[in-house]
């Protein structure tokens, strides 16, 4: 979805669509719900609105692969880009590094709905909060069940560490 920003009127626009976004583990897309409020002021352009999804992932603890629901806000300004000749360097100020910018007469909205919904992405995705993994020994998903391996309590390079606490604790006596 593209906006033409010489098209906003001036009471705004609002628009209500569904978009095909790549965000998950497989590569296809997936529809997102995206609700958008587009105001325009002189040559800004704000865009506020919501965004949801479900898209595929694998679970960092079991690596089951689940559907997670993404959901966000987001308000974005954009700015038409300023024009730089040749590889001469430009400093941005402050309020430019907060903003998007826009080239020639056209915002790519697809873009940040992708960037938004990959900011929903949690760093580690989890099938359920109280995932229990796999077995680190045998492999076996923990959340079927346990597997009967025997713990061996303590890491053996860990030892060194052990020793020393043990030490500790004839010194107080």
């Amino acid at each position: 979805m593209r906006l033409i920003v010489s098209d906003i009127p001036e009471e705004g626009l609002y628009n209500e669509t569904d978009l095909q976004i790549t965000v998950g583990e497989d590569a296809e897309k997936e529809n997102a719900h995206v609700s958008i409020n587009v105001h325009k002021f002189g040559k800004r352009v704000l865009i506020k609105g919501n965004a949801g999804m479900s898209s595929l992932f694998m679970c960092s603890r079991c690596l089951k692969q689940f559907y997670l629901p993404l959901s966000a806000d987001f308000e974005e300004e954009y700015l038409p880009a300023p024009e730089v000749s040749g590889a001469v360097e430009q400093e941005l100020t402050a309020e430019e590094l907060d903003s998007g910018f826009y080239s020639g007469d056209e915002i790519n909205v697809e873009e940040l709905i992708r960037e938004q919904m990959l900011l929903a992405v949690p760093m580690k995705p989890l099938c359920k909060p109280d995932c229990r993994g796999i077995c680190p020994k045998c492999g076996k998903d923990l959340n079927d069940g346990s597997c009967g391996c025997k713990e061996d309590g303590i890491d053996s390079r860990l030892m060194p560490l052990k020793k020393i606490k043990e030490s500790f604790k004839y010194r107080k006596e």
